[in-house]
């Protein structure tokens, strides 16, 4: 028979680690149908899982972007004004909190370009047999590539009163797929305990809901989907790319119990000189559940 004091300390060592260690799981997509637009950054979908352990968070993300140009249907590379490209990734990422609304973080991506990524057959699998539209031509597609980066950033949230926050957020990524430095800076009209938008709030259970604006200011020295490998030249197509780039932001988030919604409106501005459209739209939409 087990002895009554080992029962106890069980029982009570499982009570502590469900006390201290939250997880979610959480679907994030970007799109620009909303906006009856198909071109550029045409969607980005993400798959996360966080799982919270005193002060620290670890997060892994599956995720793919899809880009495309404004004329999806030709067969001449010479007018495209953006080149095909599918970027298909893992990411690991390791969180600590430092205070309420301050935290920094650091991870690690693994990913794959060009037929691997799958982009070419989820988004012609999608217009064909959602939007009943023919299949886009992927023609001077960037080339199949494995990429690798780490990257890092820094969280912070300043209540100026129960119902005003101003949010920042630094990020920077090093790799052969994207370098860039990202200062993103706004204001969180709502409720308190919310850290920067778009960062899963685990620190805090309280209800909450607020109306975000503000801006994302980046540089990017190299974009692969625009100017191909630093490597080699095997890419059918390359485009000078804006080494910066600014957006500008406005969403609205909530959270109820173990469920959270967020929805940002993005507006872009060239990401290449080429393309046709000087601005672009994009709709996030999130949703997250602890479990």
């Amino acid at each position: 028979m087990l002895n009554t004091k080992y029962i106890l300390s069980l029982i009570f060592a499982c009570i502590t680690f469900s006390i201290s260690a939250q997880s979610y799981i959480e679907l994030s997509v970007d799109n620009d149908l909303y906006f009856r637009t198909d071109h550029y950054y045409s969607s980005g979908i993400f798959i996360s899982y966080g799982k919270k352990k005193e002060k620290n968070i670890n997060y892994w993300t599956l995720a793919q972007h899809i880009y495309n140009p404004s004329f999806r249907y030709t067969n001449d590379i010479t007018i495209m004004d953006y080149p095909y490209s599918g970027w298909l990734y893992v990411q690991h990422e390791r969180e600590y909190i430092l205070k309420e609304n301050s935290s920094y973080s650091y991870g690690i991506e693994l990913g794959v370009t060009g037929d691997a990524s799958l982009a070419k057959t989820f988004q012609n699998f999608y217009h064909k047999t959602f939007l009943k539209l023919p299949e886009l031509t992927w023609i001077g597609a960037q080339p199949q590539k494995i990429h690798y980066g780490i990257f890092g950033q820094i969280n912070k949230g300043i209540s100026i009163t129960n119902d005003i926050h101003l949010l920042g957020q630094l990020y920077s990524k090093l790799s052969s797929h994207t370098t860039q430095a990202i200062g993103r800076f706004g204001l969180m009209l709502g409720s308190k305990n919310l850290l920067p938008f778009k960062r899963t709030n685990l620190n805090t259970n309280e209800d909450s809901a607020g109306i975000y604006f503000g801006t994302n200011q980046e540089f990017r020295p190299h974009d692969f989907t625009l100017s191909g490998s630093l490597y080699d030249d095997r890419s059918e197509l390359i485009l000078p790319s804006n080494k910066y780039r600014n957006n500008f932001e406005a969403g609205i988030y909530t959270r109820k119990d173990k469920w959270s919604v967020s929805i940002l409106y993005q507006l872009m501005s060239k990401f290449t000189p080429n393309q046709l459209f000087n601005k672009h739209e994009v709709l996030n939409i999130t949703i997250r559940k602890s479990i």
